[in-house]
């Protein structure tokens, strides 16, 4: 490093050293955990420091705000946010002295916090319920604007919120203070820190889009063709007719806002260029181009597993659909593994990551431990189950099914898990959900009534299991029809957005980057690291830096013990990182090895795990939990309608 003796004799500024150590490949081989912050007791969904990097802002499933000094791990200010739902985004104002605070939920209500007033549980202050009870992903500030800010949900609508004009809102319905509407949920968004009137959106259909703020009103009337006006250009990552279009779980600005990051579910990370203006056409030639070009660079690194064209769609075409259940994260962690993979009797050599003597730790991680393994008996059983009763002919007994399922849960070499791919989830029909319950074939409404009528308790017993089948048949065909006059008005609405779109030119593509894998949650970041590496979350419960360049994987690190979900830099180029996760924790990562790391072994073998358990991914519906409660108990009604005639579906889980 020569530019250490520059900086010695004071011919290199400090916060060009920083640049240039963060940009170094020896820093960044460094970095290992320094050490947690235990300050919440529930998963940490988001984190961000204040601007000048003494204290971190965190929001978790508690429901709790917290701000804490990460150097003496002191709890500063802790605040019950006014949140029902699990917090996804909470920012520090600017210029507030890191005193006001906006945060988002999954329930999508938005609140401003000030710390310096008086905490009140029945107090509305604050409170902003514009997007309805569609969930809301992400708050944004704007640079040295204290009293601004934005938010994006999946009511397909970005709104500015003015604090000096109104300190709640508590509409139904609320068409006020919109600035950008789409026909497609938003689900990520970023504010161009060098010139704030860029606004990058990432919507459901798989499009990164750039606004710009100028030519977009709250005052106008709420239409797609107002927002379309101030649309500059888009980035789209497959055919826009295509139903399995990938969700982007983060979209964000480098510090110089000339580099767009994206990162896809279940799909690769895109490094874009905001400057370069292609048309679509030629965008789409270019991706095609890029993308063989990767795959051609992956088949000659002899120990880079890659499946062909044709195992592909193989597997992507399994017929087989696994169901798991949320709050089931079996198969995520490091010590995840893909179905068909073998159990090593040898213990692999892994770095893993150190765990405090701390008596909160000690007493949850069995607690933990014991529900992820009854999550996964659970996810297991359901599998088989459905499974079972749709793939077996007439004469087989759905009682057994379910003994011989359970029996076989039993058994860890046939378990059949896999994670919930988080693609548009407004697609789904209701009544494909419905048939799950019921099932798709006619065998379970109506092997009663071939059973002999000796008496007339049996004649009323299979008139109830008829009126049964008629009642869920008629339910079936009311979810079916009136899904499909919503997707018809959804298309012809899209259809038209899309004709307005033609002619917005594309973002440049500059590179891509794999080999993480982004499937189970839906708010797992992507950033930068100095001017020269990139890094993402995982499934897989490691961090994973990328050259930014030649798109190779320079370090994973493990981070936690299922899914990392946010990775944020320190915000003055210092050579330290704070992650966070399904664990309760907050991790704080320093160059603190004393050689740099090589990880190469451990890449080749994260990587090849990876690739297949994205592949299951792909055949994998997550549902809830109580969905395998209705399940049985509709099969059991079917099998006993004498033993279920008590039994409304008011005493059905909810």
């Amino acid at each position: 490093m020569p530019y250490l003796s520059d900086r010695q004799y004071g011919l290199l500024p400090h916060r060009c050293l920083l640049v240039k150590l963060k940009n170094s490949s020896s820093i960044t081989r460094r970095l290992n955990l320094d050490y947690k912050l235990n300050v919440h007791r529930g998963c940490v969904n988001t984190i961000w420091w204040n601007e000048s990097g003494t204290t971190i802002l965190s929001g978790s499933d508690d429901q709790n705000l917290i701000v804490t000094n990460p150097y003496t791990q002191k709890v500063l200010t802790k605040v019950h946010s006014g949140h029902r739902e699990n917090i996804f985004s909470a920012k520090f104002l600017p210029e507030t002295n890191d005193r006001r605070v906006v945060s988002c939920s999954g329930d999508g209500v938005i609140f401003h916090t000030n710390f310096d007033r008086p905490n009140s549980s029945h107090s509305q202050e604050g409170c902003f319920t514009c997007h309805g009870s569609a969930t809301a992903y992400e708050v944004r500030t704007i640079p040295h604007t204290p009293n601004l800010f934005l938010s994006c949900s999946d009511d397909c609508t970005v709104r500015l919120y003015d604090l000096r004009t109104k300190n709640q809102c508590l509409k139904d319905q609320c068409k006020d203070d919109v600035l950008i509407k789409s026909n497609w949920g938003i689900t990520s968004m970023d504010v161009n820190p060098m010139n704030p009137n860029e606004i990058v959106c990432a919507c459901a259909d798989s499009s990164v889009r750039l606004y710009d703020h100028r030519k977009l009103s709250t005052q106008v009337p709420l239409t797609i063709s107002s927002s379309i006006n101030g649309l500059i250009s888009y980035f789209s990552l497959s055919d826009r007719r295509k139903q399995d279009q990938s969700r982007i779980t983060s979209v964000v600005f480098n510090t110089h806002g000339t580099e767009i990051l994206a990162s896809y579910s279940s799909e690769s990370i895109y490094l874009l260029d905001p400057k370069q203006v292609l048309s679509q056409e030629q965008m789409q030639e270019r991706l095609v181009e890029h993308k063989n070009n990767k795959r051609i660079k992956t088949n000659l690194n002899e120990n880079q597993p890659v499946l062909n064209n044709t195992q592909d769609k193989e597997n992507k075409t399994s017929p087989v659909k696994r169901l798991r259940l949320r709050g089931d994260w079996s198969d995520t962690g490091p010590e995840s593994r893909p179905s068909n993979e073998e159990e090593e009797v040898v213990v692999e050599e892994t770095e893993t990551v150190p765990v405090q003597s701390d008596s909160s730790n000690e007493q949850q991680s069995p607690n933990r431990n014991l529900q992820n393994f009854f999550m996964q008996r659970m996810s297991d059983i359901l599998t088989q189950l459905v499974t079972s009763s749709t793939s077996e002919t007439e004469q087989t007994d759905v009682t057994t099914t379910a003994n011989e399922s359970s029996v076989s849960t039993e058994n860890n070499d046939h378990l059949v898990d896999s994670s919930t791919r988080t693609s548009n989830n407004d697609e789904t029909d209701p009544s494909h959900v419905f048939d799950l319950i019921y099932g798709e074939n006619e065998r379970l409404h109506t092997e009663y009534e071939d059973e002999d009528d000796d008496d007339d308790d049996d004649d009323e017993e299979s008139q109830t299991t008829t009126n049964t089948t008629e009642s869920s048949r008629h339910a079936r065909t009311f979810l079916s029809s009136k899904w499909d006059r919503l997707r018809k008005c959804r298309e012809a609405e899209r259809s038209q957005e899309e004709n307005l779109l033609k002619n917005i030119p594309s973002l440049g593509l500059i590179n891509s980057y794999e080999g993480h894998r982004n499937a189970r949650t839906m708010i797992k970041e992507a950033n930068f690291w100095s001017d020269s590496y990139v890094m993402s979350g995982s499934d897989c419960g490691h961090i994973f830096i990328w050259d930014k360049f030649n798109g190779d994987i320079i370090r994973i690190i493990p981070a936690d013990e299922h899914v990392v979900n946010c990775v944020q830099p320190h915000p003055l180029n210092y050579p330290i990182l704070a992650s966070s996760g399904i664990d309760y924790d907050i991790k704080i990562f320093s160059p603190l090895a004393e050689i740099p790391i090589d990880d190469t072994e451990r890449i080749n073998r994260t990587v090849k795990r990876n690739h297949a358990m994205l592949e299951e991914t792909s055949s994998t519906i997550r549902v809830p939990a109580n969905f395998i409660f209705r399940m049985l108990t509709s099969i059991y009604r079917l099998r006993h309608p004498e033993d279920m005639s008590t039994l409304d579906d008011e005493d059905l889980p909810e």
